[in-house]
């Protein structure tokens, strides 16, 4: 590894007297050090400054910081980074800094402290070219460069507020923090996000029916994983929803106001509010009363938090329920990445997106666009055209059923229509019942984890050629616009029988 290779830059004997000299100067610590937690609502207090363990309370959780590993020398210098940083940025990133500061002294020695502030900033700047910049990580040299940061804020050493700017044009490493999503590796696939939303649809008609059947920790999950799908929030954005902040109208609409994080200054934090889509409403709405009577276990978590959960615990639980889902692991970062690439992909404008996303600079919605394909793939796309779409091996459903099996079914097991005009039948059959299914028959099905398809790969491509003018009409009439219901429909509708055409397609082939 190259970070073994690393050494630590050396300091002359002057230079150490001279480190010991400016960390003497360092003002006496404060009786006590105040800070906000934001989970909690709440100021606290870390006294006894004089010890070198320190317990912050973040996110609904306890983390000791040790200042001993810094060694005798430099732990009253990294203390004063940590009071610094608390003073601007929340728990959260003080934590991040001290922890990235650590590796970089477990790396180099803890002489890299006092190197930052022996020698004058130029020459800094050659050493942190030359030694620290070819193997620190981008959160070693965030946290370092944070460190800097503070010393020009308290005067410390050579390092004054003129040559704040100077630290900020210190290069960082090289590495692209989108790789993921210009490869498209964390975006759900087209099949995998029509489970998800099936699963939606059929828990809201159930809550609706009979909620009783419904367990609290499901619909818990659910309402977590339905916000983060839907808008792509973070889990400690979720985690710091409050019960006031989830709004039921009397049309039955719900409306959810949710803290921007992740600001590089606390006073950039802001609430937006965010509307459920309204066929789902039913869970959050049931949640919600279930909260408000006192039937989710509040485990120690604020009196007034919705999901009362700590921000890890959500994104477990998030990741697990979509595994569950669609047999693959997901995390809410992926749902985030996938919500923002939908807009991109609808044609959304990059300062909508950037609002979606809640993003200061609106340049960072850029990489989800350079990602979209363009209109013609689009289009491709909902025809059902792509070989992205036609091609996927993870096709829907597995199960099939042959047409004699199909013909000695009920007859409220078959499944037939005709939508928009056109006569579909024979496709395959329903294990729950037409009667009893509550969505639009035919153009559902293919989304259907119920759905049992014949295994006559010719009917299905009756379907999806006889729908593709359809798709066409849509495509024309409202200008490609797919935020349109019936045209989003009508894509996933063909992306799903084609993926069971391709299914069918790989049995035969294998049988032969």
């Amino acid at each position: 590894m190259i970070a073994l290779a690393a050494k630590p830059p050396s300091l002359t004997a002057l230079q150490l007297a001279d480190v010991q000299a400016i960390i003497d100067r360092l003002p006496t610590f404060p009786s006590a050090l105040r800070y906000y937690d934001d989970f909690f609502d709440m100021h606290r207090s870390i006294r006894d400054l004089a010890t070198n363990e320190w317990d912050v309370i973040h996110d609904g959780v306890t983390a000791t910081v040790a200042f001993g590993v810094f060694g005798p020398l430099y732990c009253p210098l990294v203390k004063w980074i940590f009071i610094d940083v608390l003073a601007y940025r929340d728990p959260s990133t003080a934590l991040y800094y001290y922890d990235g500061l650590r590796r970089i002294a477990e790396r180099f020695g803890d002489r890299i402290l006092g190197c930052s502030i022996a020698v004058q900033p130029h020459t800094f700047r050659d050493v942190w070219v030359t030694e620290i910049l070819p193997v620190v990580t981008v959160a070693e040299a965030s946290s370092l460069r944070a460190a800097l940061h503070s010393f020009c804020r308290l005067n410390i050493g050579p390092w004054n507020l003129g040559l704040a700017a100077y630290v900020s044009r210190l290069p960082s490493p090289t590495v692209d923090a989108y790789r993921t999503v210009r490869t498209g590796d964390c975006f759900l696939p087209l099949d995998q996000q029509s489970l998800v939303i099936d699963h939606f649809d059929e828990l809201a008609t159930r809550v609706a029916s009979s909620p009783g059947r419904v367990e609290t920790e499901e619909l818990r999950d659910y309402c977590a994983l339905l916000v983060a799908y839907q808008h792509g929030f973070r889990p400690g954005q979720l985690a710091r929803i409050k019960a006031p902040d989830v709004r039921v109208f009397n049309t039955g609409a719900v409306h959810c106001s949710v803290q921007l994080t992740k600001k590089w200054d606390n006073r950039q934090r802001r609430r937006v509010s965010r509307r459920i889509k309204r066929e789902w409403c039913p869970i959050v709405i049931e949640y919600r009363r279930r909260r408000n009577l006192g039937l989710v276990p509040m485990d120690g978590m604020p009196i007034d938090s919705f999901f009362g959960l700590t921000p890890a615990k959500l994104s477990v639980r998030i990741r697990a329920l979509v595994e569950r889902i669609t047999g693959t692991e997901w995390s809410a970062t992926d749902l985030r990445h996938t919500a923002a690439q939908r807009l991109a992909d609808a044609g959304v404008s990059h300062i909508a997106l950037s609002e979606f996303m809640g993003h200061s600079d609106a340049r960072t919605a850029n990489i989800y666009f350079d990602t979209s394909p363009t209109q013609a793939q689009r289009v491709n796309q909902a025809l059902g055209l792509s070989p992205i779409y036609a091609t996927v091996a993870e096709v829907a459903r597995t199960r099939t059923i042959d047409k004699a099996a199909l013909l000695r079914l009920p007859p409220d097991k078959h499944i037939g229509g005709a939508p928009h005009g056109i006569p579909i039948a024979g496709i395959g059959a329903c294990s729950v019942g037409q009667s009893l299914c509550t969505k639009n028959p035919v153009l559902s099905c293919y989304t259907c984890r119920k759905f049992l398809p014949v295994n006559d790969a010719a009917i299905h491509r009756e379907v999806t050629d006889g729908l593709r003018p359809v798709v066409l009409e849509f495509a024309e009439a409202s200008r490609a616009n797919e935020e349109s219901p019936s045209y989003t429909q009508l894509r996933r509708t063909l992306s799903a029988a084609e993926r069971v055409i391709a299914d069918i397609a790989q049995q035969a082939a294998g049988n032969e």
